[in-house]
């Protein structure tokens, strides 16, 4: 998941929950299991890159 949000980062393409789903990386249960409230800002803050915009 992280490899799949660094290189999302790196190719300049929007990240979201739907995209991520809609990748079939990983399914979206095991995905908020894994960041529990707020599992994109998390993902991303561990990727070590920007929040995206569309969370809050």
């Amino acid at each position: 998941v992280i490899e799949y949000i660094q290189d999302k980062h790196h190719k300049e393409e929007p990240l979201s929950i739907r995209g991520i789903k809609k990748s079939g990386v990983i399914n979206i249960k095991e995905f908020y299991s894994l960041f529990p409230g707020g599992p994109l800002k998390k993902a991303t803050m561990i990727a070590g890159i920007p929040k995206p915009k569309s969370c809050i």
